[in-house]
């Protein structure tokens, strides 16, 4: 009897560290920020009102929000398809059997591992005008030196560039082991059928991949919606706004500003965008997708 008891409540015990984790560390929070988002809650000021949906009526007319949009919806379009174009062709060609590929699987990995923040002080150096390795490369070819990250044209375009290199060694990882399960017996009866090596890729590869890509296409968009480190430390919003992405604007109003709830009705705007876009991800990218192992 004890022994029975036991086993039913074993998988209880196991779980239940995890869950309380998750509800101390995600669902309270979010609850207590949801809350929050319908307050104007100051850190320094332990009382606050009730003010209902104002702060989300404020947010329509608060030109620096509609900025910040418009500009994590341009990095993301930037970010997403060089991400996933990207490490689909490097998995291909990494996918190759050739003596030492593993070090080149190695190097393209080496920016996952790197903090964000060494990578943004490297990246600074590379644009740097005066000492800049983009500007010498740039220089050869005849063209002026450009401050990259100092021109409202070509800043944000160039953060989306480092946060391309960022996250590409990840998802080349995630492709290589998608590639590594698509079974030889495919290739080989359309070898048979007399198709070429891009017809393999269109036909074979790129079907049996969409649940990869489905996965990879979520989770950059989330990474983009995201993004804040590399805007703080770059640039810091700057210039003219052109790089305050909506997590920088965020965290200005909520730890610069003290805004707390203001900054809490943001953040559930956000938490809003981010589920609407991975639905229609879902929505259009998922069709026909099956994780099934058969």
């Amino acid at each position: 009897m004890w022994f029975k008891l036991q086993r039913r409540i074993a998988p209880y015990v196991f779980v239940l560290p995890g869950v309380v984790f998750y509800l101390m560390v995600t669902f309270i929070p979010a609850v207590i920020g949801i809350a929050l988002s319908f307050t104007n809650w100051s850190i320094i000021t332990p009382n606050f009102r009730w003010l209902g949906l104002r702060n989300y009526e404020r947010l329509l007319g608060d030109q620096v929000f509609i900025t910040s949009l418009k500009n994590t919806f341009r990095y993301a379009l930037w970010l997403i398809p060089g991400v996933v174009i990207l490490s689909f062709l490097l998995a291909i060609l990494l996918n190759a059997k050739v003596k030492g590929m593993v070090v080149f699987r190695t190097i393209y990995y080496l920016p996952m591992v790197t903090p964000i923040a060494v990578a943004s002080v490297i990246w600074m150096w590379i644009y740097d005008r005066r000492a800049g390795v983009l500007n010498y490369l740039t220089g050869l070819v005849g063209l002026p030196p450009r401050n990259w990250l100092n021109e409202p044209r070509t800043a944000l375009g160039a953060i989306a560039v480092m946060g391309i290199w960022l996250a590409v060694g990840g998802n080349v990882v995630i492709y290589l082991a998608a590639l590594k399960g698509i079974s030889q017996s495919y290739y080989e009866a359309a070898e048979i059928d007399g198709a070429g090596y891009w017809q393999k890729i269109r036909y074979i590869t790129l079907p049996l991949l969409r649940p990869t890509t489905l996965f990879v296409v979520i989770t950059t968009t989330m990474g983009a919606l995201r993004a804040f480190a590399q805007m703080n430390i770059m640039t810091q919003g700057g210039p003219l706004r052109s790089t305050t992405t909506i997590v920088f604007y965020i965290f200005q109003t909520a730890f610069t500003d003290l805004r707390m709830g203001y900054a809490a009705a943001m953040s559930i705007v956000l938490f809003l965008i981010t589920l609407v876009l991975t639905f229609i991800n879902w929505k259009f990218l998922g069709k026909g997708v099956s994780y099934d192992a058969d």
